[in-house]
């Protein structure tokens, strides 16, 4: 009981000071004290810069938008996962873990790889990249210098208890993976025992999340893959009305019905946190975020036809905030706008479930808001 109270007051000055270091310079105060990003290339910002892998865009015309420049984000400006941390109130962006040289951790860390997966074969044939267990491993090297920072793993856990934690993996699995001849994993396995490889190796994973420390984690499903432009103009005889691969949108359905059940088993399992499902191909829809873009289907740079990184030095188009796709796969900056507001806020029930982040924000994690999430139906 002691060394609970002891721990409840020293977690108490730490956000104290926090909070003053802010008040000092005249900065608002976050609504959460860190903010941790696991995921692939629509939420890197920067990681693969330190890695030997052609994965990566520290080059011109990616970060044109952007104040530095090219930082490795794979867009002209911000990534989903930056503006879900403006829209957090933090004023400054979220380090990457980069070779573990962070210094402002206590904030949160981006751990994202681009063209990182679930599975651990995801992805090696293009090199270096921190996969969602290297992230994972990253992570608790973090956490044990918070623990060192604060003073004891007790408070460390309490002080991550209130941070937000979110989770973007599996496209790769299937685009570096099991779409491409070069893996056989769609020889070994049919779209739904795939599916439920990578559920079950994402389910250890989020557990390995719960257990160092993480209780409100937002968990993103997978895009409309099949309306990148790359993957249009690799399948033009398998497009539908809405001039998208649906064959390839067709399996990452299968991935995404198959998380939100993995999401529901683990409320229940773990009542003294919370995952909650971001539904990303819901929100990727022409209907939703796409309204008043006039260029969805169509990279904005320059690209290799069926490619996906833009031209190095090319010259991008000047109407950025028309186009839905920066290059032949990844968000404008616009779009990742579009879509991190309804992420946080969600516009619509399906946008996310059973709480949006904004709503995972305010939680305090207990007995009655355990029964609401049990109860609650995705």
């Amino acid at each position: 009981m002691e060394s609970g109270l002891k721990a409840l007051w020293v977690l108490s000055v730490v956000l104290l000071v926090s909070n003053w270091q802010h008040w000092t310079y005249g900065k608002a105060v976050p609504q959460v004290p860190c903010y941790f990003v696991f995921g692939d290339s629509l939420f890197d910002n920067g990681n693969n810069n330190y890695l030997s892998t052609p994965a990566k865009v520290n080059y011109l015309p990616y970060g044109i938008d952007f104040d530095t420049g090219a930082s490795g984000r794979c867009s002209n400006g911000l990534n989903i996962a930056d503006t879900i941390a403006e829209q957090l109130g933090f004023d400054s962006y979220i380090s990457d873990f980069g070779i573990g040289s962070c210094t402002n951790f206590l904030d949160g860390v981006n751990y994202g790889s681009n063209g990182a997966g679930i599975l651990d074969l995801t992805g090696y044939l293009t090199g270096e990249l921190y996969t969602m267990n290297i992230q994972l491993y990253n992570h608790n090297i973090t956490v044990s210098r918070i623990a060192k920072i604060l003073g004891s793993e007790e408070v460390a856990r309490k002080y991550l208890s209130q941070c937000i934690y979110v989770s973007d993996m599996g496209h790769n699995d299937y685009l570096n993976n099991y779409f491409l001849d070069a893996y056989n994993s769609s020889k070994l396995y049919t779209p739904e025992e795939y599916a439920q490889l990578l559920i079950e190796t994402y389910e250890t994973q989020l557990e390995k999340l719960f257990c160092s420390g993480a209780r409100k984690i937002a968990v993103f499903g997978l895009i409309r893959v099949g309306c990148m432009p790359s993957n249009i103009q690799k399948n033009p005889n398998e497009l539908d009305a809405s001039s998208c691969a649906y064959k390839l949108n067709d399996y990452v359905q299968i991935f995404n019905d198959k998380l939100q059940e993995l999401l529901r088993k683990l409320n229940d399992r773990y009542t003294d946190a919370v995952f909650t499902y971001i539904n990303s191909y819901e929100i990727d829809s022409d209907d939703q975020t796409n309204t008043g873009f006039t260029q969805t289907r169509k990279s904005c740079c320059e690209v290799e036809s069926g490619s996906v990184p833009c031209k190095s030095l090319s010259f991008p188009c000047s109407n950025r905030s028309d186009y839905v796709y920066w290059d032949g796969a990844h968000f404008t900056e616009a779009k990742a706008w579009a879509f991190g507001k309804r992420a946080y806020k969600r516009q619509s029930p399906k946008d996310a479930y059973p709480y949006d982040i904004s709503e995972l924000v305010k939680l305090k994690l207990g007995d009655s808001d355990a029964y609401d999430i049990n109860h609650a139906k995705l």
